[in-house]
């Protein structure tokens, strides 16, 4: 069985070369799928993806800190995300299994918005000049914050803008451990998601409870 450095190992090339096309169908994904389900999904991959590349800035076990916390997080909104889910199924009828697919024309015109602007993302590759952070990493973070200004103008919901607001969060952490690196701003930026996580699965539930016939009684 292949150990955490022969994965690491790997891993990394694939990662560095399709790290921005991969990131671009997993964040149109997060931000345009109506299906929660589908979304966290995303996110987690997302999540795999970036500690990968963080191996580069920050020894593998604090790299992989993104993982474990984006675990927790995922965690978080799926158990808010399916309280509010089965409730509303139980209201119409629908069964667990069944996909929640919308193509109405909010959701093709921002899918289009979104693949517009993506497209010219990945097209033209703009990168801000980070200190200290290597040239591709700048480029990666540079889409993240791009993608996650978009999610916070496309979202409607509580969920979408936790996503859009850890794509901030994942971008700054590529900035901030490109100039120093120790325990203390790991612990911070852990901490930070993790509040965030909190709030939007307290978030997630008042929102679909505002439908719920009798909240009290759910």
């Amino acid at each position: 069985m292949p150990t955490l450095s022969d994965f690491l190992e790997i891993t990394r090339p694939f990662a560095q070369q399709s790290a921005i096309g991969i990131s671009i169908l997993l964040s149109m994904v997060m931000l345009a799928a109506s299906d929660w389900r589908l979304t966290l999904a995303a996110f987690a991959l997302l999540k795999v993806l970036a500690g990968i590349l963080l191996v580069q800035l920050l020894p593998p076990e604090w790299a992989l800190l993104q993982w474990v916390v984006g675990g927790l997080v995922g965690v978080m909104w799926f158990l808010s995300a399916r309280r509010v889910d089965s409730v509303k199924r139980q209201q119409l009828g629908i069964p667990w299994w069944k996909p929640s697919w919308r193509l109405n024309p909010s959701t093709l015109l921002r899918l289009a918005l979104l693949l517009f602007l993506l497209v010219v993302i990945y097209s033209q590759r703009p990168s801000l000049p980070l200190p200290k952070l290597p040239a591709d990493l700048a480029r990666y973070a540079t889409f993240l914050a791009m993608a996650g200004l978009i999610g916070l103008g496309l979202g409607d919901r509580p969920l979408r803008w936790g996503l859009s607001i850890l794509l901030w969060v994942l971008a700054a952490s590529f900035a901030i451990h490109a100039l120093q690196v120790d325990v203390t701003t790991v612990g911070l930026l852990a901490s930070l998601e993790l509040l965030l996580g909190f709030a939007i699965a307290y978030l997630i539930v008042v929102d679909g409870a505002r439908f719920w016939p009798n909240p009290e009684e759910v």
